[in-house]
């Protein structure tokens, strides 16, 4: 298994963390408590470059004070303040963003100290550094705590339990510090740590997260509207837009959808709230376009019109064209079509892509629905679908 020290006292020579057969180390970011001199605290740039000259990996973590003066006792304001000097300290030894730091409990709390002083201080820590790289040093009956109030995602195991049969490798440790002071390298003591995980938070895992959806709410309402056909074998060929030509919100709309008075239906309703009705499974034809409802995935922008203009869009429905290029993206996935937009010419000719009602319109001569209109941001929606088709 793959083993990790961590050590405060000395810096010990990359060479000899690997001629003793580790694969790197979990390094402190912190200062030297008072009244101590830790000769590897915190680690410098220069020695983590040597470090990862060395092929060695490297884990962020942090503590300054220590029983009494436990960091965590501080609460939340102290999980701030020492977030943002583990912070600094991480970037300025070359520490690359999109990575966890892990904050300290080295203790064996009681409840009551959990709930009043360390969950505070994890919120406090999390409010600097993003709850999704928020990592915790603790024992085993702290990582269940964590994942219960939702303040940690990170966890580095460590055996100060007071119970040892609570100290197998927890089901959701990165980490687990198996072994302290046991072992010196060039006469510096270590602590070992068994790695759990493909990735546990080392730098070279290190990777700039995909989009974030822009949908706030999505409600599968699928199954309720009547207004559906089978596609009858016929491939998917365009995602296609199209205006409500009314005052409505996404849910409205589609309570309108759900009528079988209506003969109407779009797979997906959205405004400008980032809400996404989904009305009509994608598997089946929804009826938007006549002769293309077999061929086509539907969305409608609930409460625009074709007349509006470029600003109108942008003031009125920004965040429901960010949603619909979300969408887009994921059902071009799914049906394999490429992610770009094509002309009414390309759509006449089945070529596959993202267009709108006016599109078809032209491409096919059918009907005489002129929808999203002049005025709609292209540009802007062939930015979101190339910023959300990676």
């Amino acid at each position: 298994m793959t083993q990790l020290i961590d050590f405060s006292a000395a810096l010990i020579e990359p060479a000899d963390i690997r001629a003793a057969g580790f694969a790197g180390v979990v390094g402190y970011f912190s200062e030297s408590r008072p009244g101590t001199n830790f000769g590897a605290k915190p680690l410098r740039r220069d020695y983590c470059d040597r470090l990862r000259a060395e092929g060695l990996e490297i884990v962020t973590n942090y503590q300054y004070g220590k029983g009494p003066t436990a960091d965590w006792r501080g609460g939340y304001d102290g999980g701030a303040r020492h977030a943002e000097t583990a912070l600094r300290f991480h970037f300025e030894a070359g520490g690359p963003g999109y990575r966890p730091l892990y904050a300290p409990v080295d203790d064996n709390p009681t409840l009551d100290e959990w709930n009043s002083l360390i969950a505070p201080f994890l919120r406090g820590w999390a409010s600097v550094v993003g709850p999704e790289w928020t990592g915790v040093y603790c024992n085993a009956r702290c990582i269940d705590w964590a994942l219960e109030d939702g303040v940690g995602q990170w966890f580095w195991q460590h055996n100060w339990s007071g119970d040892p049969s609570i100290n197998e490798h927890h089901p959701a440790a990165h980490m687990h510090q198996i072994e302290i002071d046991q072992r010196e390298i060039s006469g510096v003591g270590i602590d070992v740590n068994e790695v759990l995980r493909p990735d546990y938070g080392q730098w070279s895992a290190a990777r700039t997260p995909g989009p974030v959806s822009p949908i706030s709410r999505e409600d599968d309402q699928t199954g309720i509207s009547p207004n559906t056909s089978s596609r009858g074998g016929a491939p998917v060929l365009w995602f296609l837009l199209h205006t409500q030509e009314g005052n409505g919100d996404a849910q409205s709309l589609a309570n309108y959808l759900q009528n079988p008075n209506s003969g109407v239906s779009y797979h997906y309703t959205d405004d400008n709230t980032g809400t996404v009705i989904d009305v009509v499974d994608t598997d089946l034809a929804s009826w938007s376009v006549l002769s293309g409802n077999s061929r086509s995935i539907n969305l409608c922008f609930a409460g625009s019109r074709a007349a509006w203009s470029r600003d109108e869009w942008f003031a009125r429905m920004q965040r429901g064209i960010d949603c619909a290029a979300w969408l887009a993206v994921q059902d071009c996935r799914k049906y394999g079509l490429p992610i770009r937009t094509i002309s009414p010419e390309e759509l006449g000719a089945d070529e596959r892509g993202v267009a709108d009602h006016n599109a078809y319109t032209i491409g096919k001569r059918d009907g005489t629905h002129t929808d999203v209109g002049p005025n709609f941001p292209w540009d802007y929606l062939n930015a979101k679908l190339a910023e959300y088709g990676g």
